[in-house]
C-alpha cells in the first residue's frame, strides 16, 4: 500500500459535525508563526499550493476564484457605481484583486492585522493577488480591523469582510458592536459583504451572523456556493444594506456584466447572482428561526 503524507485540518470554530478532513501533501513549503497565528503553505496533491492559518485551510489558487468572486463581485455589481471600497482581512490579496477589476473603483483600503500573513501569501501564492498590491488605488493598512472602523472618518460604498473563521484574530469581528461600527462608515446606498461560514458544518454560525446583521440593516441576503477545497462544503456569503439591493433587476445586472467582459470572471455572472440566493427549504426554515 502506498504511504501517504496526510495533513488533517484542525476543527473549525462553530463546527457542529466533528468531521476531520485530511489533505494529501506533496511538500511543505513554509511553516512558521506570526504574532497572531500559525502560518503554513503546503503543496497539496490535488489543489496545489494552499495557505493554512492555525491549521485551517484558507485558500488555494485552484478554486479561490469561486470564493473571492462570490464575496466581492456580488456587492460590486449590485451597487450602482462603487468608488470607495474597504476590505477587512484578505491577507492573500484575492479580494483586493477582484475589487480592482472595476474601473469605477477609485480607492481600495485593505486593513489586515497580520503583515506576515500577507508577505507569506505574496511570496508563495502570487497568482492570487497578481499585481493588486502595486495598484495605485490600493491603500494597505496593517491594523486591527476593529480599531480601524472605530477611528476612520470617511465613508465607503462597499465594505468586504474577508475574515478567517471567528476564532483567533477574527473572534470579535462578528459581534453586533463591530457590525454597528461598520455601518457608521458605510455610505447611503452602500453594501457590506461578509464571509459567513458553512451551511454544511456551521449552520448556527450562518444563522448567528444573519440575525446580527438583520438587527442593524434593513435588507440582508444569504448566498451560497460550493468551494471544493473547503471541508465545509456549501459555503455562504451574506450581504447587508439599508438600500434594497434585492430589487436590482436581472436585466440591469446583465447590462452591467456585458460591459465588464474584460474582467474575465470565471464564476460569478447574473444567473449565479439569482441562483446562489435560492436555498433549500430546510435551510431557509432554519435560518428564519
Amino acid at each position: 500500500m502506498k504511504k501517504r503524507n496526510i495533513v488533517f485540518v484542525d476543527e473549525v470554530p462553530f463546527d457542529e459535525t466533528k468531521v476531520v478532513i485530511g489533505y494529501e501533501v506533496k511538500k511543505k513549503l513554509y511553516s512558521g508563526k506570526s504574532a497572531y497565528q500559525e502560518i503554513d503553505v503546503l503543496d497539496l496533491e490535488f489543489y496545489g499550493r494552499a495557505l493554512f492559518l492555525d491549521g485551517i485551510l484558507q485558500t488555494t489558487p485552484k478554486d479561490e476564484f469561486i470564493y473571492h468572486e462570490m464575496l466581492c463581485q456580488a456587492p460590486l455589481f449590485l451597487h450602482s457605481s462603487p468608488k470607495s471600497v474597504l476590505i477587512i482581512g484578505g491577507a492573500d490579496g484575492g479580494a483586493l484583486e477582484e475589487v480592482l477589476k472595476h474601473t469605477s473603483v477609485r480607492e481600495v483600503w485593505m486593513v489586515e492585522i497580520d503583515k506576515k500573513a500577507i508577505d507569506i501569501a505574496r511570496k508563495y501564492l502570487p497568482s492570487i493577488s497578481k499585481n493588486a498590491f502595486y495598484d495605485k488605488r490600493t491603500h494597505l493598512v496593517i491594523e486591527d480591523g476593529k480599531k480601524f472602523v472605530q477611528e476612520y472618518k470617511g465613508l465607503f460604498d462597499i465594505i468586504i469582510m474577508d475574515l478567517s473563521d471567528p476564532g483567533g484574530p477574527a473572534q470579535d469581528l462578528i459581534s453586533k458592536k463591530f457590525y454597528y461600527d461598520v455601518k457608521k462608515i458605510l455610505k447611503k446606498g452602500g453594501i457590506i459583504s461578509v464571509q459567513s461560514g458553512s451551511l454544511s458544518c456551521q449552520p448556527k454560525l450562518v444563522a448567528l451572523i444573519k440575525k446580527r446583521l438583520e438587527s442593524i440593516f434593513r435588507f440582508v441576503s444569504v448566498r451560497a456556493a460550493v468551494v471544493p477545497s473547503y471541508q465545509e462544503g456549501l459555503f455562504t456569503f451574506t450581504m447587508a444594506s439599508d438600500s434594497d439591493f434585492l430589487n436590482v433587476s436581472y436585466s440591469a445586472l446583465k447590462s452591467k456584466f456585458k460591459k465588464a467582459k474584460k474582467m474575465n470572471l470565471k464564476y460569478w455572472f447574473p444567473d449565479i447572482a439569482a441562483a446562489s440566493a435560492v436555498l433549500p427549504r430546510y435551510i431557509k426554515d432554519f435560518l428564519a428561526k
